[in-house]
């Protein structure tokens, strides 16, 4: 009775085994859930990437395999957080697919994608195509100009505080109008002492066009605008983009949000990549609720889960996920580990600043004592840029050398 089953196992082994052979390079050493995320591209889908899963991995071989089933590139709207990672993406698929195809893709950052967006239909929102792009600096010294000329106080009108609540406004698409007619906005001004903040932002955004300039939250602000306003310019991108992507969604704001639903409309072929345990970045405006609603937006999604870490070790895995299981608001997940399980996690207190770096200094002291590794195996993080000088301090006292990256060191200043 058991002969029959073995000869159609068998048989099921054989089919298995050539279908897996037919199937695409780009698909191979693809775990379930990545795979899972890589074929199904026709419908919005919702990737809920944990720390070290191979979300790049994943975005590269989605794009890459739907370039291979036939999709023209210049359907493929694909939109990163930084230049560098859509450099790098650029750069893998072209690795995975032969030919020029991956040059026509309409990739890189929020601002640069629109930025040319807007240069191409600059005359339909009043600029023109060479408007300028503001630097921080440049936005700084016209509102000390506005702030001087209105004979606004130093202390309350500083540039960068003004600068910072004119961002959160044009990132929640808040025009000067609709800042000036709100009632609870100018209560909150007066509070902080800022009661005319309005007529500042007013006459920033009134320059900024006289000037034929934008600043760089103006390049989401106006790129709303545009498609809120010229129905034509909006069919067009609808026409062109049917398939898009969106890297840490969930850091994306408001603005952001509105361009994806606007361009989505027609086809709801949306793919959004995140993790809302990672989100960091809500003091620019980035909205956690986006990446949260996402189910609600496009009732049809298929949401994927890359719960298994590369990166990290089994002990590592464990103490983030009892840290992120205590979050109010979350996408439940379980993230996993395959690796080793690693050195147990150490908690140090110190009493004074001083003492926290001389620990640090005896610590790296003591593990590179009598074994082949070298200083720089070692790294160390700090939460301010303040912090660096205590560290440094003790690191020079042990005569330990090191680095300072992304920043100057405290005796540099």
């Amino acid at each position: 009775m058991r002969q029959p089953k073995l000869i159609l196992n068998f048989e099921f082994c054989i089919l298995n085994s050539t279908f897996v052979a037919m199937e695409s390079k780009i698909l191979q050493g693809l775990n379930r859930a990545q795979y899972d995320a890589v074929v199904n591209y026709e419908s919005p889908s919702l990737i809920i990437a944990g720390a070290g899963s191979g979300k790049t991995r994943v975005l590269t071989s989605r794009i890459a395999y739907m370039l291979e089933q036939g999709v023209k590139p210049w359907n493929i709207l694909a939109l990163t957080f930084t230049n560098k990672a859509a450099s790098q993406m650029r750069e893998r698929i072209e690795q995975m697919v032969e030919g020029a195809a991956s040059r026509y893709i309409r990739m890189g950052t929020f601002h640069s994608v629109f930025s040319r967006i807007l240069r191409e239909n600059a005359e339909r929102i009043g600029y023109t195509q060479s408007f300028t792009i503001y630097e921080p600096n440049d936005c700084k010294n016209l509102l000390k100009s506005i702030c001087k000329e209105l004979g606004l106080a130093d202390d309350k009108y500083k540039p960068q505080r003004i600068l910072s609540r004119i961002s959160y406004a044009k990132n929640a698409l808040i025009t000067p109008g609709a800042y000036i007619a709100n009632a609870s906005f100018a209560a909150e001004d007066r509070q902080s002492q800022i009661p005319r903040f309005g007529e500042v932002y007013e006459e920033y955004c009134r320059r900024c066009k006289h000037n034929g300039a934008m600043d760089f939250d103006d390049l989401l602000l106006q790129t709303n605008i545009l498609l809120r306003d010229c129905p034509d310019v909006l069919a067009k991108y609808q026409e062109q983009f049917q398939y898009i992507l969106v890297d840490e969604y969930q850091d994306t704001n408001y603005a952001q949000y509105i361009i994806i639903r606007r361009l989505s409309l027609q086809h709801s072929r949306v793919c959004v990549v995140g993790d809302d345990a990672q989100s960091i970045y809500s003091f620019r405006g980035a909205k956690i609720e986006n990446i949260l609603s996402f189910q609600k937006d496009y009732p049809t999604a298929k949401v994927f889960k890359l719960e298994q870490n590369y990166r990290s070790t089994q002990t590592i895995v464990n103490a983030a996920n009892s840290v992120i299981e205590r979050n109010s608001r979350r996408m439940k997940k379980v993230c996993f580990s395959e690796g080793e399980s690693g050195e147990k996690i150490r908690i140090v207190r110190s009493y004074t600043d001083r003492e926290e770096g001389d620990i640090i200094a005896q610590d790296i002291r003591e593990k590179l004592n009598g074994n082949e590794d070298s200083w720089n195996d070692v790294v160390v993080l700090y939460r301010t840029n303040n912090q660096s000088a205590v560290v440094e301090q003790s690191l020079r006292r042990h005569a330990i050398p090191y680095r300072i990256y992304k920043g100057s060191s405290f005796y540099d200043h």
